[in-house]
């Protein structure tokens, strides 16, 4: 019962004897997320690699970062939409590979930093349109997809 609830794709199991049926799908999704937490991390560092080359405001990587997450997560989002895709490819995508791209811990400490740095009101702007914007990409991508998507069936 407790693998069931860690892993709401499993065959549901009541009792002791089908625990066993939950433990492969656990630990697939263990794997894939820990497969997709390597893609999104290593993405997320290229990006702010790539940012501070170009010498563009500390703030832009996890701007970029985070409004590009949200628009393919929104994206991904509007796929599921429309049918069922892997039972693997959501949690690999939305937990492991978006879930380290984007980060509110970073977009935190960029906003504590630019405080000390400009002052709060400039701060408290970048933080609001942050999270405005990336609520506004994720809805804009999700409803683009979703309408791609039923137009254009897999």
């Amino acid at each position: 019962m407790l693998l069931a609830m860690m892993d709401p794709s499993a065959n549901s199991p009541t009792d002791a004897t089908n625990l066993d049926a939950a433990l492969p799908s656990f630990y697939s999704e263990l794997l894939v997320i820990a497969m997709g937490g390597a893609c999104g991390a290593s993405l997320r560092h290229s990006v702010s690699l790539f940012i501070t080359s170009a010498q563009w405001h500390f703030t832009f990587a996890t701007a970029v970062a985070n409004l590009l997450g949200s628009f393919l997560l929104g994206v991904f989002v509007g796929y599921v939409a429309t049918g069922v895709p892997h039972p693997l490819l959501r949690p690999f995508l939305t937990i492991g590979v978006f879930g380290s791209f984007t980060t509110f811990s970073a977009l935190a400490m960029d906003n504590r930093r630019l405080a000390a740095e400009s002052n709060e009101v400039t701060a408290a702007i970048h933080l609001g349109l942050s999270i405005v914007s990336g609520l506004a990409a994720f809805v804009l991508a999700e409803r683009l997809s979703t309408r791609f998507f039923r137009r254009n069936p897999r």
